[in-house]
């Protein structure tokens, strides 16, 4: 239950909680939905109350606003709420270990804004409560930030252009992250402003007249360039109707902190310890050649892959808020181009060529193959976006916030992008296609109890309990489970009860669905359930991932209930992949559809389960040249298309590059190029 409320607390932003009695969920298929229960009602001591929920919204939404003031008053406002939660002697033995924001990332806020009433009364609570022990390191540390950050401002207004990596030595600290941190901090406030220097930048107070070189190394993002579209009013979407789709149930990804997936260590350069590959050739990058390490993302493409500075890191940044780099399949690197606008949000589609981007002020920018802007347009100005902020109560500001996903076909004639639980798909030249919202989450029902959640091992051996294997449907899942219920029903046939017992583990853990669910019966009363109601934009089932599949013909769309939705060219829901987990990447080729949660791959192909991997939040997934990547600092896990796993590379030092070449396997290091050849694969 507490690993529960920690994902559905960090994530959501305020409301009410509330309890209800064991209720029945409707069927995922297509049937007459069972009658909802009613809603109770109750003030749940183990939570604090919805006051401090609003309270969190207004720090998060300033926080992402960068009006630390107003986060800072947000933050020692819930101090009361804080304590009057705590000192409540009914909550005594049930309080939920939830993630407090306003006494981490409040207290920065506080300390910045030089509130140290505000810093002494966050001490005070959390040396007062046993409850916050945890935070007791950090509320001190707030205090050094107080000082720090006034210490940060008298040097740079004593020594101006001053550079950022001698900040540590003047201020006395051997800690360079935390200064550069705090810089970072200062900088977004808009107190203080850096120019590029080398490898690292001269700080200036805000207002401080500085060279004009340095001037020039700074990003000032061009004028907006209005809006595209040749609709000027909205029209209402077509809204998702469950009942009314084919549902496709996965099994349900688990938590991040229940099994987490780590890849071994190596001492080696670079290691095989599966025996996947026949041999790996090691080679020398010569210090020209070397991959740039500001160039952290990548995306592959058609022809090669795509890599971008996201962070201005790079020399080709110089003046701009980041760059990109076009790789052939050879791994031969193109010049780096500079980027228009900041690369706040990035969409490569596999099958094609070129890019688009989304930048913090919300202009939607796409760049064709050669790396050349191709046209822009300003997604806050779209109608649909004044019309859906309007319905849920949004303020205008929060449109960075409420537009969150973007999506481009292979032939960059069709984007889409996402306002909270809407989609809209425009042609190239700004005609509206269609629209389509997701059905709220009033109630959100998390189910508690019951063992619907499994490893991939786990998941591959309720195959086997089952008699089935990959691939696989939900309609064969259900068959067999109903023809092994009449085989092993111990009222039927008696001593066949463990048997019966792993077969309903068995079948929760391939679906997410109670067995009752399975054989028709109705839902059981094994767990109990927990209500949550939020506000407007809260209940909405938001879109966090979208994409277009391999042709380009229909879209996906990834929403926090964990669904990912498939549309046809029409705007028409055709097909519902629930894998109950927020997808944080979907990726359609001609072949197979990849969604990726935080912690498992999945693989299907139409209404098959094909593969499923377990994965770590950390790692980056690439489908190109025939294979699956899923790379993290220190290691790839190799795939075929199909997510048949062909093994795992290693390597000592943090990993740069990695892409495959004529079937090869290339990892490329700050120093070493390690091909990995010839891929064992199995008869």
């Amino acid at each position: 239950m507490v690993g529960i409320f920690k994902r559905l607390l960090g994530r959501f932003s305020a409301g009410d909680v509330q309890q209800a009695e064991p209720a029945r969920e409707p069927p995922r298929k297509q049937a007459c939905p069972e009658p909802e229960p009613e809603i109770v009602r109750l003030a749940d001591p183990s939570l604090p109350g919805g006051s401090y929920f609003s309270q969190l919204e207004r720090l998060t939404s300033s926080v992402s606003a960068k009006d630390y003031t107003a986060a800072a008053a947000a933050a020692r406002a819930s101090l009361p709420l804080l304590r009057t939660w705590l000192e409540d002697s009914r909550s005594d033995g049930q309080r939920l270990d939830i993630r407090i924001p306003a006494l981490s990332q409040g207290g920065t806020m506080m300390a910045i804004t030089g509130d140290q009433d505000g810093l002494s009364e966050l001490r005070a609570l959390v040396q007062e409560f046993d409850f916050l022990d945890a935070y007791r390191v950090e509320a001190e540390e707030h205090f050094l930030d107080f000082n720090l950050f006034k210490q940060i401002r008298d040097v740079i207004h004593a020594k101006p252009g001053v550079l950022q990596n001698r900040i540590k030595t003047e201020l006395g600290i051997s800690d360079g992250r935390r200064a550069s941190r705090l810089v970072s901090y200062l900088e977004k406030s808009g107190e203080v402003r850096r120019a590029k220097s080398g490898k690292t930048y001269e700080l200036y107070l805000a207002g401080f007249e500085m060279p004009e070189t340095a001037a020039e190394t700074i990003y000032t993002e061009p004028d907006k360039p209005g809006s595209h579209r040749k609709e000027a009013r909205a029209t209402r979407p077509r809204e998702l109707d469950p009942k009314r789709v084919s549902i496709v149930p996965l099994p349900p990804s688990p938590n991040a902190w229940e099994q987490p997936v780590e890849l071994p260590s190596t001492q080696e350069g670079f290691a095989d310890p599966q025996g996947a590959w026949h041999e790996i050739v090691v080679e020398p990058i010569a210090k020209d050649d070397r991959p740039d390490p500001a160039f952290r993302k990548h995306y592959s493409t058609r022809d090669g892959a795509l890599s971008f500075d996201d962070l201005a890191k790079s020399d080709a940044s110089l003046g701009a808020p980041g760059a990109v780099m076009f790789s052939n399949s050879k791994g031969r690197s193109g010049t780096p181009v500079s980027l228009h606008r900041d690369p706040y949000h990035i969409l490569v589609h596999p099958e094609g060529d070129g890019f688009a981007l989304r930048s913090k002020s919300n202009v939607l920018t796409v760049y064709d193959g050669d790396l050349q802007v191709e046209f822009e347009t300003d997604l806050a100005r779209a109608p649909e976006v004044s019309a859906n902020r309007d319905r849920l109560g949004l303020a205008e500001s929060e449109a960075h916030r409420a537009l969150r996903c973007i999506a481009l076909t292979p032939e960059r004639d069709r984007y889409l992008f996402t306002h909270v639980d809407e989609a809209w798909c425009i042609d190239r030249d700004g005609k509206r296609l269609w629209g389509l919202r997701m059905p709220a989450k009033e109630p959100t029902r998390i189910r508690i109890g019951g063992a619907n959640v499994g490893s991939a091992a786990e998941i591959n051996d309720a195959l086997n309990v089952m008699g089935l294997q990959m691939p696989v449907t939900p309609d064969e899942i259900r068959l067999r489970y109903r023809k092994l219920v009449r085989e092993l029903h111990p009222d039927l046939n008696p001593g066949n009860e463990e048997r019966m017992k792993a077969v309903n583990v068995a079948s929760e853990r391939l679906t997410g669905l109670d067995p009752e669910q399975l054989d028709g019966s109705g839902a059981g009363d094994d767990g109990f359930e927990i209500v949550i109601s939020f506000g407007a934009a809260a209940q909405a089932d938001w879109i966090y991932a979208a994409a277009f599949s391999g042709t380009g013909e229909t879209a996906l769309l990834g929403t926090y209930a964990g669904r990912v939705v498939r549309v046809d060219q029409n705007g028409t829901p055709t097909t519902i992949y629930d894998a109950g987990s927020v997808p944080s990447r979907i990726i359609e080729t001609e072949a197979f559809l990849y969604v990726m949660t935080s912690t498992r791959l999945y693989v299907l192909d139409g209404d098959q389960l094909v593969a499923l991997e377990d994965c770590s939040a950390k790692c980056d997934l690439l489908v190109g040249g025939g294979m699956v990547l899923l790379v993290e600092s220190k290691g790839v896990r190799v795939f075929a298309e199909d997510g048949q796993a062909l093994g795992t590379a290693l390597t000592k030092a943090p990993i740069r590059r990695a892409y495959v070449d004529d079937g090869d396997l290339v990892i490329e290091t700050r120093t070493q190029r390690g091909r990995f050849r010839g891929v064992r694969t199995a008869d």
